[in-house]
């Protein structure tokens, strides 16, 4: 074992011109590194499982990422087109591929951003109701756009309040819609 490392090391000190190769000698280095470390520890069986499945999801994602990346590759190996030509399919290839640079950003931040945007499209939803169904003092009630009788009609306020409500279901519709 300490012979493998000790080959690793010699030939992580030498400098690969590949980005690819830096990579995958950089890996190695950080894998032998964790056997090493696995090794002297005394971990669980529930913990192990739990490391395993961190370690296949990363794998994954990075598949995943190269995937996504690979047209964008092959665009670059072109050698033989015109900067008007990579640009074209450049531009194409941005159209099709949903792509940015958070492409392996966690999650949780998007989860709490839709949790928060439900509360508060509840809450703009219930403070319209609650403003047309409670009774306002006659100061407040502005204008009577539209008399029922007497006594009752349709306020600004009212409009006002259903305002509200449409803003809140629309916040609730497109926080729900989002990829």
């Amino acid at each position: 074992m300490k012979l493998k490392r000790l080959l690793n090391d010699h030939d992580s000190d030498q400098a690969p011109h590949d980005p690819q190769r830096q990579d995958i000698v950089r890996v190695e280095k950080k894998v032998s590194e964790l056997i090493e470390a696995i090794e002297q520890a005394d971990i669980g069986a529930q913990h192990s499982k739990q490391y395993q499945k961190q370690i296949a999801d990363a794998f994954q994602r990075s598949a995943t990422t190269q995937k996504k990346l690979a047209p964008f590759k092959e665009l670059d190996q072109e050698n033989n087109l015109s900067r008007e030509e990579l640009l074209e399919g450049l531009e194409k290839l941005l159209a099709e591929n949903q792509f940015d640079s958070r492409i392996n950003t966690p999650r949780r931040g998007r989860l709490v951003q839709k949790g928060v945007m439900f509360i508060l499209s509840i809450l703009l939803i219930i403070v319209g109701f609650a403003m047309i169904i409670m009774p306002a003092p006659p100061s407040f009630e502005l204008f009577t756009v539209y008399h029922f009788n007497i006594n009752d009609g349709v306020t600004i306020m009212d409009l006002v309040s259903l305002l509200i409500i449409f803003g809140g279901v629309l916040l609730f519709v497109i926080n729900f819609n989002k990829k």
